[in-house]
Formats: C-alpha cells, structure tokens, sequence
C-alpha cells in the first residue's frame, strides 16, 4: 500500500512552518518553529526518498533483465 505525503496536513504543516520563519526570523537568520510541523515535513521528506530509491532500484532491475 503506497503512501502519500501530499495531503492537507503536510501542506497546512509547510504553511505554517513558512509563516513562522518569516514571522520569527531574527537579524541573525534565528527563527522559531513547532517541531511537530518540522518533524511532519522531515517525515514526508523521508518517505518520498525512500520512494525515488525504491523506483530507482525497481526501474534499474528491470533494465537489466
């Protein structure tokens, strides 16, 4: 069953990650965010590479067959 990291939750999640940094960020280039919507994103993140090395490798196999 393949999992999807587009979903309403992950965009509201970057949204507000987008908002915070722009809203906190300090002369230093500091800002603060919650980590539960970076620990989403990172989440997601994680799961589409997993995704592109499981084509990659998929699509490599079969090439050679």
């Amino acid at each position: 069953m393949p999992i999807t990291t587009d979903t309403p939750a992950t965009r509201d999640a970057l949204a507000r990650l987008n908002d915070d940094v722009l809203n906190t960020m300090d002369n230093e280039g500091n800002c603060t965010v919650k980590v539960s919507d970076l620990s989403t994103l990172l989440a997601a993140y994680k799961i589409e590479l997993n995704k592109a090395r499981s084509l990659k490798k998929s699509l490599s196999e079969t090439s050679e067959v």
